[in-house]
């Protein structure tokens, strides 16, 4: 089971890059390699959330469904795939005040189900740490330069 943890600095409050991160809507906007996104149900997030993904990575295309287990509302927030997903993932977020804005620190354990399983593991783990710090580095470019 990989596990990885990848943070970044954002200049804006903590509030304003949790309600971001949390619409399934804006997600394509920060995390390209997804295709799709929806959640059940709709509105901001809370215990018991479904998050459904189809993205692509590697060269296959991926469907993972996230349950939301543990919320904190802009302070942290702990999801689980369910079986019948890509991954068998554990995410935890945490949206830190620190001076001059937030840092959002995402720790990611994961093991692959399916055809993923037959790939080598440090291929798996450097792609998605790969994938999470651009996606990360692309939502601190997009709430930064005012689009959020």
């Amino acid at each position: 089971m990989a596990r990885y943890s990848v943070s970044v600095m954002i200049r804006r409050p903590p509030r304003e890059v949790f309600a971001f991160m949390d619409d399934v809507d804006r997600e394509r906007d920060w995390q390209p390699h997804l295709r799709e996104a929806w959640q059940e149900p709709p509105g901001p997030s809370r215990v018991g959330t479904r998050k459904s993904y189809r993205s692509h990575f590697l060269g296959k295309t991926l469907e993972n469904t996230y349950v939301v287990k543990e919320l904190d509302a802009g302070r942290r927030m702990v999801q689980r795939t369910t079986a019948d997903s890509a991954l068998d993932a554990r995410v935890e977020i945490r949206w830190e005040e620190v001076p001059g804005g937030t840092r959002v620190t995402l720790d990611t354990t994961a093991k692959p189900r399916g055809l993923l399983r037959f790939m080598a593991s440090s291929l798996l783990e450097s792609s998605a740490r790969s994938e999470l710090e651009s996606s990360l580095n692309r939502l601190r470019r997009r709430l930064e330069s005012g689009e959020g």
